[in-house]
């Protein structure tokens, strides 16, 4: 149903030209509401279809299974079904079969739709059953065996065995190109007509050897493809874009020998499926590569295909364009599934995306209404009246395996187009909604941020019992009240959960012209609201100093004599253990310091000794880079100790030793908690420099907790976490309208250079660092959900190697950049490593790799891709820019996907 809104206009000033105003107001109105009602009729519609078409795909997959089963007690060694007979009997076929790959991509874009098990199962039983092809060098067809089958496992699963295998038959199609001719060749049979025959068909095995380069970093396969694709592209076609079947090359001088067709009516006829192949090829390539002349050629073949007069209306083309008894000749219904998956990732690439969207659509609802077979029928089989080989008399009014499996892609790429959501490739929900994890060529992923916050985010922050409650003095002794009446629940018995208990301040204002100390464990400092009029505590007079500081004392505490080298293997970032000579010295649940002791050649691999020089401008020494992350033995096995959380700096030989320490702090405290109120500090004027710098100011911490605070004109922080603050979380809470210069050491409005700490759902103004790590702030660490505005620098690691923090779901007005700051300030450097933006809003960003030893990651960041201070150095890892993430918050779903195992 479409509709012409020009007719309809023109049709209303007909009418109206014969009422009044009012009248013509109200035939208007009633226009507009049938065009909106028939556009919602038309998405219920589509809408139906979709569900009727997966629906048929379920039950009749569940009985090709059935028939292929069948057919296996007479021979095992059939691995797939791929047509009817001419009495319509189940035609399976063995794996060297070109089509064997496509009933278990089948299954597998069932298991990706439904999300059950059951579909998941069935497709690693058939996709092991083909699994060995990836040694066949026999034949070019590694894409459609391999790639359509163990490719679709690898996405849905991230099954390492499924990486192997595609690594595998990458090596072996490779072993097919010929550098002189420059193309994979295709077929190896009727070597009596063809020395070196190349088909179009081709064009779809190169995905296989694009996904090579990416899970090995080895571009020898990447230079295949696009060697293959540029010649294809300067030989298999026509001034018109029509393409030809079969070129033949002379594999010694490369030069062209014949042109022919194998499948379609004449050599120089266009074949329907060829043309389909070259529409899906040549878009692939441009995902891949981004290289325009891709697109362009995708978009010449799509233009020759819907502008020729042979097009049948219902865009299901005839087996070939110039077949001689058109319209009585057989269609292709498997063309059009391949034209119409084609078209929808063209779609998202082109200025003529509606168009293609549009013809997309068309293809699917008529092959939906018109060409689906009745339920129950033709052993289970999908789509009817396809042609496979009508030169052959083969397949001809047939179904086949492909079309299937291209129709069930595109309906999966229609339906991902209508949630306007993406996927990252490197994390991803799998189809049962939990996360699943891509290696890239070193074994590195992107790490589990979940055990972050108070307890690891495993027990909610918990409620106190007020022990005592107090209001405000009238003699300005506030200060002196609060402090006595810390110091006395210091001196209370911990209970058995590690409380002393809570100090209620009763609404209204407490002036405090020094710091409030805790120093012990176990105290809650409450309030009864951080909004205006409620528990206020005001930094009054003119020092710079925290209002409320929260510290234990003392340091690290080593067992130097227990301490291991971890054994000089390169352990990838996101690993959860290390090896060691001697793991009988350790004990599970032992806390322990993975200890990096980083070298020269490390300081040398990054360039950090060579820094352009200024005044005060200092090179990064090896003394400097003792790296300490705090964990935690949860598992012992042989030599191998398991760890809470994970490697976030990958274990390198190369630049320096890690060893593990067991350690104590008894110094630190625990279970101490701010809430529920409001701090606000004196000021003098908009620049003043002397008044309330900090408003509460947390060190020598564990499992403690800020929450529901407001903190109003302090110079730098509400919230200060100093680097032995560890599992704390700061959540609910908001830093307003600093008073200071605009300059640097000031306006970090949650400044954190600790430990596995989280902040949450917070909001701040007029801040310059706002959501901010220091030098050497070592990870997990998870800033998430919240927002700056009126900013006056940028969000992120501010220098010298922070190590793997989450910005997850970060708005900002103005930047978050992770780069090289080279000598701002006295020689920042590389602001960190492990660096993850995750679904955040800016004005910019920067996110740039360091020269070695890491990455760092803009995944689904929307606003402008920025190059930073230095424009030669390389780009981080960008994806899904200014696109809307399936995943909303990877610190939620790592966290829900932990808790709920």
């Amino acid at each position: 149903m479409i509709f012409n809104i020009n007719k309809l206009r023109s049709k209303y000033v007909d009418v109206s030209n014969r009422f009044s105003r009012g009248k013509r107001f109200i035939i208007w109105i009633l226009c507009i509401t049938y065009i909106l009602c028939a556009a919602e009729e038309m998405k219920a519609q589509s809408n139906s279809q979709l569900k009727k078409a997966w629906a048929l795909a379920e039950r009749q997959s569940q009985l090709l299974y059935k028939e292929l089963q069948l057919l296996k007690k007479g021979d095992s060694t059939l691995a797939s079904p791929r047509t009817l007979s001419e009495n319509n009997e189940l035609v399976a076929v063995k794996r060297g079969d070109w089509t064997s790959g496509f009933y278990p991509g089948v299954l597998w874009y069932l298991y990706e739709k439904s999300g059950k098990h059951t579909w998941k199962e069935l497709a690693g039983e058939l996709t092991k059953s083909i699994e060995a092809e990836q040694y066949n060098g026999k034949t070019h067809d590694m894409g459609f065996k391999i790639f359509c089958s163990v490719g679709n496992g690898y996405r849905l699963t991230a099954n390492t065995h499924y990486r192997d295998v595609i690594i595998q038959s990458a090596k072996t199609l490779a072993t097919r190109f010929n550098p002189k001719v420059g193309c994979i060749r295709s077929w190896d049979h009727n070597s009596h007509r063809w020395d070196f025959p190349v088909i179009i068909d081709n064009m779809l095995n190169l995905e296989l050897l694009f996904e090579a380069t990416k899970l090995t970093g080895d571009s020898t396969y990447y230079h295949i493809a696009v060697s293959h694709a540029n010649t294809t592209m300067k030989n298999h076609f026509r001034s018109d874009y029509s393409t030809y079947h079969v070129i033949d090359y002379n594999p010694v001088s490369g030069e062209i020998q014949h042109r022919n067709t194998h499948q379609g009516f004449s050599d120089e006829s266009t074949w329907a499926r060829g043309e389909a192949w070259a529409l899906y090829g040549y878009t692939m390539c441009y995902r891949e590569t981004g290289d325009p002349k891709y697109l362009q050629q995708a978009e010449q073949i799509a233009h020759w295909l819907f502008a020729h007069p042979r097009m049948p209306n219902d865009l299901i083309p005839y087996w070939d364009f110039d077949a001689p008894h058109i319209p009585n000749e057989p269609r292709d219904v498997s063309a059009a599934t391949v034209i119409a998956s084609g078209l929808l990732e063209l779609s998202t690439f082109s200025k003529q995306g509606k168009e293609h969207l549009s013809r997309a659509r068309t293809i699917l609802s008529n092959l939906i209404d018109g060409y689906m077979s009745p339920p129950n029928k033709n052993k289970g089989f999908i789509l009817l009246h396809s042609t496979g080989s009508k030169p052959s008399n083969s397949e001809v009014d047939k179904p086949l395996s492909y079309a299937d499996y291209y129709f069930l892609e595109a309906l999966l790429r229609e339906e991902n187009l209508r949630s306007g959501k993406v996927q990252s490739s490197l994390v991803r929900k799998d189809p049962e909604g939990k996360l699943i994890y891509f290696p890239d060529n070193k074994g590195n992923i992107i790490p589990d941020f979940s055990r972050v916050g108070y307890h690891q985010g495993n027990r909610p922050l918990p409620t106190i019992a007020n022990t005592i409650s107090l209001r405000p003095t009238q003699d300005e002794t506030d200060q002196q009240m609060i402090q006595r009446a810390i110091d006395e629940i210091s001196g209370k018995p911990l209970d058995k959960n590690g409380y002393r208990g809570a100090i209620m301040l009763k609404k209204g204002t407490y002036n405090i012209p020094g710091s409030l100390l805790i120093r012990s464990s176990g105290i809650v400092l409450r309030g009864e609201g951080d909004m205006e009029g409620k528990t206020l505590l005001r930094a009054t007079g003119g020092q710079q100093r925290s209002l409320l500081k929260i510290s234990g004392e003392g340091n690290y505490v080593e067992d130097k004599a227990k301490e291991q080298v971890v054994k000089a293997i390169y352990i990838p970032v996101g690993t959860q253990y290390v090896v060691v000579d001697d793991s009988h010295v350790f004990q599970k649940g032992e806390p322990v310091l993975l200890s990096y002791e980083l070298n020269k050649a490390w300081i040398n691999a990054i360039k950090m000794n060579q820094i352009i020089a200024r005044e005060g401008t200092k090179q990064w020494t090896t003394k400097e880079y003792k790296l300490k992350f705090e964990r935690v033995i949860s598992a012992i096995s042989g030599d191998t100790l398991f760890l809470d959380n994970p490697v976030v700096m990958a274990i390198d030989p190369q630049f320096g030793k890690v060893s593990v320490v067991p350690y104590s702090f008894t110094g630190r405290i625990r279970e101490v908690g701010v809430e529920n109120l409001r701090f606000e500090s004196e000021f003098a004027n908009e620049t003043d420099e002397n008044h309330g710098w900090i408003a509460v100011e947390f060190d020598k911490v564990e499992n403690a907790w800020v929450r529901n605070i407001t903190a109003r004109y302090f110079g730098f922080a509400a919230v200060s976490l100093g680097a032995f603050a560890k599992q704390t979380s700061v959540i609910n809470s908001k830093c307003l309208d600093p008073k200071s210069q605009i300059t640097g050491g000031r306006r970090y409005s949650f400044n954190n250079n600790g430990q596995l700490n989280l902040f949450r759902q917070l909001y701040t103004t007029e801040g310059r660092h706002d959501y901010v790590t220091g030098a050497r702030t070592l990870g997990p660490n998870v800033f998430s959900l919240s927002t700056a505005t009126n900013t006056h620098a940028d969000i992120g690691p501010h220098h010298r190697w922070a190590v793997d923090t989450l910005y997850d779901q970060i708005t900002t007005d103005g930047e978050i950049n992770v780069q090289d700051r080279g000598n701002w300030g006295s020689g920042h450097g590389w602001a960190g490593v492990t660096q993850v933006l995750w679904n955040c809003k800016v004005k910019r960003a920067a996110v740039q790799q360091p020269w070695a030893s890491g990455q760092n990651f803009a995944i689904g960041v929307v606003g402008e891709k920025n190059q930073g201070r230095f424009k030669d150095r390389t780009a981080g890892f960008w994806e899904n820019q200014n696109k809307k993430l399936l995943l909303e918050s990877l610190y939620e779903q790592q966290l829900n996907d932990r808790l709920n195992k």
